[in-house]
């Protein structure tokens, strides 16, 4: 009797039971995920990319005839594609997870939506029957997006060159996995770059989104931002005071500011960064010109960084010379990838009244 049929599952749940698994994953790393430089989940997710690498390699064997599982292992291995479906689920997730949190900023939903669209190709079952090389350009995936925050983390440092190392560490590592792949066959050179095709496309792809600055800037991540009449800092804390309509109580700064004749604009950010880390953050002011129908920068001042703060590091943006209308701050690296972005309309305020001013802390 075939050693899948002695199994004591039901054939419905059998067939839903790589699906499960997958979401499993996903929901196991939504549950457990820290800060992005916390090393156990960094040392879990490499430690699901070696598996997975395993995982494909003794699949490949057996479906060559070259390997199969021991009389004692059999039972266990026949778990093998619910056990990829987990490591898939959970390095994804952590990917969504890390990315989404790293920016708030329109021009990285490209790459937010193809990280979701692998999820969902994933569990198609003629993406599941494909062969090795579809199979390894998802796993390419997966290491690229993980190297694209480690090796900043590593390095403490980010910039094109730190992606371009991640890019090329990621490109020998999956044609070292193509020779592992190709062991034993005729044609070896012919067969690992059949394999590495899809896999080399899929590195293209997204070296394509990161110059095209589509891809969110891991691992920095705005915790907080606000547009405020003042800030003071007292010893080790921030005191943000604004002013806002009544009835918008789920604000927590001026917007829309109400400006009067020697007020200034303040941006004030939370900006997190893993320790040992340093960047220079631009923060870029913009008015929307009615006339031409698009944003004009006025301004770009420059925040220097460094990480390590649980709460993220604290910066002030000030702005003295505006006008009224419809206003936008970018907080972006120094290659132009936008962490967060912020609009808020300033109208003119010609009221005498004293004004009644909200206090927050930071």
């Amino acid at each position: 009797m075939d050693t899948l049929a002695r199994l004591p599952i039901p054939g419905v749940l059998r067939r839903h039971s790589p699906v499960a698994m997958f979401f499993a994953g996903v929901l196991f790393d939504f549950l457990t995920m820290q800060r992005i430089d916390a090393w156990t989940d960094l040392t879990i997710q490499a430690l699901y990319l070696i598996a997975i690498a395993l995982l494909l390699v003794l699949q490949h064997r057996q479906a060559m005839g070259m390997w199969g599982p021991a009389w004692i292992t059999a039972r266990w291995w026949s778990y093998n594609l619910e056990v990829l479906h987990f490591l898939y689920g959970g390095l994804l997730s952590a990917s969504v997870v890390l990315y989404v949190r790293s920016s708030t900023a329109a021009r990285s939903t490209t790459f937010l939506i193809l990280l979701v669209g692998v999820m969902v190709l994933n569990e198609l079952p003629r993406v599941r029957k494909a062969g090795y090389g579809l199979r390894l350009g998802l796993y390419g995936f997966c290491v690229l997006s993980f190297l694209n925050y480690f090796v900043p983390i590593v390095l403490g440092r980010m910039g094109t060159w730190v992606f371009m190392l991640a890019l090329a560490l990621a490109a020998a590592l999956l044609w070292h996995l193509t020779m592992w792949l190709t062991q034993g066959d005729g044609d070896h050179r012919a067969g690992r770059l059949k394999l590495f095709a899809p896999a080399a496309g899929v590195l293209a792809l997204i070296g394509t989104l990161y110059v095209l600055r589509l891809i969110p800037p891991v691992p920095l991540s705005v915790q907080f931002q606000g547009i405020y009449h003042d800030i003071r800092r007292e010893g080790g804390n921030y005191t943000l005071m604004y002013t806002r309509p009544d009835w918008m109580v789920w604000r927590r700064d001026s917007r829309p500011f109400a400006r009067r004749d020697g007020d200034r604009v303040h941006f004030f950010t939370r900006i997190f960064a893993p320790a040992g880390f340093s960047h220079q953050v631009i923060v870029r002011w913009e008015v929307f010109d009615a006339t031409t129908q698009a944003w004009m920068t006025t301004d770009r001042i420059a925040l220097s960084i460094t990480g390590g703060r649980a709460e993220g590091f604290r910066g002030v943006a000030v702005k003295s010379n505006f006008m009224a209308g419809l206003w936008r701050v970018t907080a972006e690296t120094e290659d132009g990838r936008a962490i967060a972005t912020l609009s808020f309309d300033v109208t003119d305020d010609t009221s005498q009244r004293e004004r009644s001013w909200r206090v927050l802390s930071s």
